[in-house]
């Protein structure tokens, strides 16, 4: 490991195989930093802004322009040039009027896809965990490390506990208002998010639920034909259609 610009770097020869990077880098490619995003299954801000979107030409170039203020991610300005955008994530350049969400794909793992202004205010969150908390209230533990609140006596919230392992919540960003609650639940749509299948759509078939999440099957229909996934692979998208702009593929 090194640092370029007092930024940690990595050998090129060890980074995830989906990064797209190109040889003109060099031996040394940016190290994400820590995040909410696992390191392995990430897209460093710096790499975005140089290599898959092709505003600028450099490391210079782009460490510039994220410290300027010009990249938002869920809402929010980033300046750090190795912060981690992960599955879900959306970014923002406002002044280029230019939104992407982050989605896995079969051939790159995870890609940018572009989607309207409109849909960039809001992210879909999978809830990993969740535990009670003073007063009695309720905290999500989400896929992206953003932890939500859900306090018992507020008049907004349900008086049952709705929310699941696994469901995914609608969220608005950065307010993180939850606007709706996906359950993880068969004939839903979903999209499998990790393994040989990863960026495969479709309606869930059936769940066959063993003892641990490695052991638990989901049978997902797609193109005709059935793909089972574990259990942890399958993120929720929608009922009947997608809550969110996909590439064009057919399901």
């Amino acid at each position: 490991m090194t640092r370029h610009g007092g930024q940690k770097t990595q050998k090129r020869l060890n980074t995830p195989a989906f990064l797209q990077i190109k040889r003109k880098h060099g031996k040394f490619f940016i190290k994400p930093s820590a995040g909410p995003h696992p390191k392995r299954f990430c897209l460093p801000l710096l790499h975005i802004v140089r290599d898959l979107l092709n505003i600028v030409d450099n490391y210079r170039e782009a460490k510039k322009l994220i410290g300027l203020g010009h990249i938002k991610v869920d809402g929010k300005v980033v300046k750090d040039k190795g912060y981690p955008v992960g599955l879900m994530d959306v970014l923002s350049i406002e002044k280029m009027n230019k939104f992407y969400r982050v989605l896995p794909d079969s051939h790159h793992g995870l890609i940018l896809h572009e989607i309207s202004e409109e849909e960039s205010s809001f992210k879909l969150c999978r809830i990993n965990n969740k535990t009670s908390v003073k007063g009695g209230n309720l905290q999500l533990n989400l896929h992206d490390g953003r932890n939500i609140l859900v306090l018992v006596n507020d008049p907004r919230n349900p008086k049952e506990d709705i929310y699941k392992h696994m469901d995914v919540l609608k969220v608005s960003i950065p307010e993180q208002e939850i606007l709706k609650v996906l359950n993880f639940e068969e004939n839903k749509l979903a999209i499998i998010i990790s393994g040989k299948n990863i960026g495969q759509v479709g309606k869930i078939i059936t769940i066959l639920k063993r003892f641990g999440p490695k052991a638990s099957t989901v049978s997902i229909q797609h193109n005709g034909d059935h793909t089972e996934t574990l259990y942890d692979y399958t993120f929720i998208i929608g009922e009947d259609q997608s809550e969110i702009e996909l590439p064009k593929i057919e399901y």
